[in-house]
């Protein structure tokens, strides 16, 4: 009833625009985008290329869909995708702190690393480490299932990188950046379009220097380097090629097991000083992944377009990892574990599709076909186990640790192969009707471990406009999932689990002007497969998982110098037809209140001068499946200035940013056994010059 009242009262204060008395508007073009950003650029999205909804604007998405912008990543200073993706409602750290690389959660759901992340609206990245964003134009956020398009991946949602690419204008800017904690970074952006129709693109991006955290002895460095280009050969084909290198080699902090329970309840801990390492400095993690994705785009006819992609991914990386564990939560006197380990992962990606419009009568169709297979292959890897004394609170430098024991984890290799159809139907100004099908040949084997699925999946979507800029959209979905990995705490450890069918409901409504604030609403309802540890501590799918809730955000101009992007979701989560033990319960880690605003403005009576601040709540979070102790909730803030000028002729910006404004002290991740410590306050000053 809530939900409904909401939806009315939206529906209430946006305002309305007359419809003019043409018929149906003609077949979209389908001219290719080139999307740049200057520095007057707004926090407004218009369009979104993830999924089959290819630069649809965002009022005809029939789905939650959250932009943001490189106006937005350049304002707050982001470098990893949780300091982006906090801008999103229902988005919380899953299991590690962030420093190393972002494990998220989406709705409750937990984010699959390998198939969730998605370079311009195709290739799967591996999200195991770090991945830059100095290459990155916007990022878009599809929740919900969305296997449609992209077949076997976890319902939490899509996150898209949208690659930088040459604008109109040529471009050369050169940054550096220093933190508080002694850390430097410089990058390097240069975009330029070339022959004598323009009809060459090259956009180049490279980025590296020192890092230094907050906790002591956590050093390391980073380097990027990457090339977006397009050839425009003839009036119906165009050609595309991303390629990036990325490394990240970094002391990682040790994480901190949960205490064992007893009598059903778990006592966490003081909270630890962040500033401390608590790990050997020899625990270092050494990843470097490299991507390439090439695709072409030939127009058969005015009205009809092929899409053909192929691309790779291949990430590895050495890790130490540590984690402190058995401690005694008044002393800290506990036992560091640990593993020495190779990971080796590849994704290789092929898709093929036709798309075009067709009109019969007043209707006009969109339709999209297509196939698509990703190979995932994932290494053996031995682990070699070490331990020795540490203390949570007092901790003391470790030597080398001997290896005490050693395991291997057995290869993983996966094909998923769809075939998809879907038609979008226009049938007057205020209605579309969307309906569509993947069929999924899903191949797995690990080990013992053999699934092999095939299943048809639907999707269906209704959509009215009020005018040309306000919406409303009921929409149903189906997709085949991936089965979760046990975490390494299980005695099953890193095993995936069965692939399952999830199902969502959703309905919303959308307000999205060319200026000014845009706003949208929706309820969504998520069941799938539930997954988790039971009292044996034997990772097991069982029962169902039911996630419930509504989202609100707003993004854009509010005022002429004032943007903002806003957000906030309720969400009610629980077991159902599970363990005696389970049902009712609150999945690990899912925090039944988010919401984050952030706004920036520009100052008149001094021009270039901007001020932003921000604010980014979570509130309590079950450590387990069994909501035996729970994480506090917390609000963060930050803030930042930006100052853009001339000097010697040069367009100039400098900035400062802080994060963690009041040096709060709090958990900031909890799931698969651990709990998370949240960094303490950091700051950044940076500057960059367009040549």
């Amino acid at each position: 009833m809530k939900y409904r009242l909401l939806l009315v009262t939206f529906s209430t204060f946006a305002p309305l625009s007359a419809w003019a008395d043409d018929p149906v508007k003609p077949a979209p073009t389908l001219a290719e985008v080139l999307v740049t950003a200057g520095p007057d650029a707004t926090f407004n999205a218009s369009t979104v290329g993830v999924g089959t909804f290819r630069d649809q604007a965002i009022v005809d998405v029939p789905a939650t869909v959250n932009v943001i912008n490189r106006a937005v990543l350049d304002a707050q200073a982001d470098s990893t995708f949780y300091d982006a993706l906090r801008n999103t409602a229902g988005v919380t750290r899953q299991q590690l702190p962030g420093e190393v690389f972002d494990n998220l959660a989406i709705r409750g759901v937990r984010v699959n690393n390998s198939t969730n992340f998605r370079l311009n609206g195709s290739l799967p990245l591996f999200n195991l480490m770090e991945i830059p964003l100095d290459n990155i134009e916007r990022l878009e956020v599809l929740k919900g299932v969305s296997a449609l398009y992209y077949g076997h991946t976890s319902p939490a949602g899509v996150i898209n990188l949208v690659t930088r690419r040459a604008g109109a204008k040529p471009n050369a800017t050169l940054g550096v950046s220093v933190t508080d904690h002694g850390g430097t970074l410089g990058s390097v952006d240069v975009g330029r379009r070339l022959g004598e129709q323009q009809q060459f693109g090259l956009r180049i991006n490279a980025a590296g220097g020192s890092l230094q955290s907050p906790t002591d002895g956590v050093h390391g460095k980073k380097e990027m380097v990457s090339a977006a280009l397009d050839w425009k050969a003839s009036e119906r084909l165009t050609l595309k090629a991303d390629l990036e290198y990325a490394r990240k080699q970094i002391v990682e902090q040790a994480s901190i097991a949960l205490p064992k329970a007893k009598n059903g309840r778990i006592t966490l801990p003081r909270l630890p000083d962040a500033t401390r390492r608590i790990s050997p400095e020899w625990a270092v993690f050494d990843g470097h992944q490299s991507s390439g994705l090439l695709r072409a785009d030939y127009a058969l006819s005015p009205d009809w377009i092929l899409t053909l992609e192929t691309g790779a991914a291949h990430l590895e990386r050495d890790r130490a990892f540590t984690e402190i564990k058995n401690y005694n939560i008044v002393t800290g006197a506990g036992t560091l574990t640990g593993n020495r380990r190779n990971a080796e992962f590849t994704n290789v990606m092929y898709r093929a599709e036709v798309f075009g419009s067709h009109t019969l009568g007043t209707v006009q169709h969109e339709i999209t076909l297509g196939a698509e297979q990703t190979n995932l292959h994932q290494g053996a890897s031995k682990m070699d186990r070490f331990s020795g004394k540490q203390n949570l609170y007092d901790p003391v430098a470790l030597p080398w640790l001997p290896t005490s024991g050693s395991s291997t984890t057995d290869a993983l290799h996966s094909s998923d192969l769809g075939v998809y159809a879907l038609d979008r139907v226009t049938l007057n100004n205020q209605w579309q009707a969307i309906a569509g099908v993947r069929y999924t040949r899903f191949d797995s084997e690990q080990g013992k471990y053999r699934y092999n699925p095939r299943r048809f999946t639907p999707s269906a979507a209704l959509i009215y406009k009020f005018s040309p800029i306000w919406s409303t959209y009921v929409s149903y979905s189906e997709g085949l999932e991936q089965g979760d990995r046990a975490p390494d705490t299980a005695t099953n450890a890193t095993v995936a689990l069965a692939p399952e069918v999830a199902k969502q409901a959703e309905i919303g409504m959308r307000y999205v002007p060319a200026v000014g604030t845009q706003y949208s609403v929706s309820i969504f309802d998520i069941d799938r497969v539930a997954s988790y540890l039971n009292t044996k501590n034997t990772f097991v799918q069982d029962g169902h998982e039911r996630n419930q809730g509504i989202e609100v955000s707003a993004q854009g101009q509010l005022l002429p110098q004032f943007s903002l992007q806003a957000s906030g979701q309720i969400l009610k989560a629980a077991f159902r037809g599970a363990s005696a033990a389970m049902n009712g319960k609150v999945p690990e880690n899912t925090a039944r209140y988010t919401a984050s605003l952030f706004g920036q403005y520009q100052l008149n009576l001094l021009p270039g001068l901007a001020l932003n601040a921000g604010a980014y709540y979570t509130g309590p979070r079950p450590v387990n499946d069994l909501d035996q102790a729970w994480i506090g909730g917390y609000t963060l803030g930050s803030a930042g200035v930006r100052y853009q000028h001339r000097l010697l002729g040069k367009a100039t910006a400098w900035q400062l940013n802080v994060e963690n404004l009041t040096n709060k002290r709090y958990w900031s991740a909890t799931g698969g056994g651990r709990v998370g410590v949240g960094l303490p306050r950091t700051a950044m000053l940076s500057m960059k010059v367009d040549l």
